[in-house]
């Protein structure tokens, strides 16, 4: 059993777009299962990252708690206030701000939810992905096996390391997505050993058809609400 440093590394060659290992994991007859190992340790590590800067931001924020109390206080002071409760003297915020405690109490859970989903989200848009380039490589021309097109594939989720910057209050990072396709094109090339232009669009046929598909589901959408507006 290869060691934890061993899927780092692999990992960081896909962050770095190292060719060479791209080509070498075309012929690791270990592949698929390596592959998995490095989405699951790419997504552990975002995912704690992502955890210890939700608790660092939270520590630096005020405690919402303390803020809806303070809120609410001063809402029962404003003339608003007491003419609603002339109207009805029964009236008062205390439902609005007991949603609102709830709901921040749920919130301060979501990043520990969020640590612990990163990787299986990882694994599941890696699995779905590598299956529909898999199909397009192999209709382009590709002769690599459906476990050598997602072990190589596998190494493009190395750019999601770059979202480890999340361990950093209030840090964003971009150009994952663009990364992370780089890669994809060159593992891709090295499984099926496609020519650049047969490589690039089997790479992109996958997110090419997302996009497709969301239109035609927002569109349908869209209609159903005019339909059922124009109804009623």
């Amino acid at each position: 059993m290869e060691s934890l440093a061993h899927f780092v590394r692999l990992s960081t060659a896909g962050l770095l777009l190292d060719v060479n290992t791209f080509r070498a994991q075309r012929d690791n007859p270990y592949a698929l299962r390596e592959g998995f190992l490095v989405v699951i340790v790419v997504g552990v590590i975002v995912g704690i990252a992502s955890l210890i800067g939700s608790i660092l931001s939270r520590m630096a924020a005020p405690d919402p708690t303390a803020v809806i109390e303070v809120l609410q206080r001063y809402s029962e002071r404003i003339p608003l206030f007491s003419g609603l409760q002339e109207v009805n003297p029964d009236f008062s915020f205390d439902p609005i701000f007991d949603l609102l405690t709830g709901v921040f109490s749920t919130l301060q859970w979501s990043s520990l939810i969020g640590a612990i989903a990163t990787p299986v989200v990882y694994v599941l848009g890696w699995l779905i992905y590598g299956t529909v380039a898999h199909l397009a490589a192999r209709s382009l021309g590709g002769d690599g096996t459906f476990a050598q097109t997602l072990g190589c594939t596998a190494l493009a989720s190395g750019a999601n390391l770059l979202a480890a910057v999340q361990i950093i209050p209030f840090a964003t990072v971009a150009g994952t997505t663009l990364l992370g396709l780089i890669g994809c094109y060159l593992g891709l090339r090295a499984a099926h050993n496609l020519p650049a232009w047969r490589a690039f669009w089997a790479t992109l046929i996958g997110p090419i058809l997302l996009i497709l598909i969301l239109l035609v589901v927002s569109c349908g959408a869209l209609a159903i609400l005019i339909a059922s507006a124009q109804g009623s």
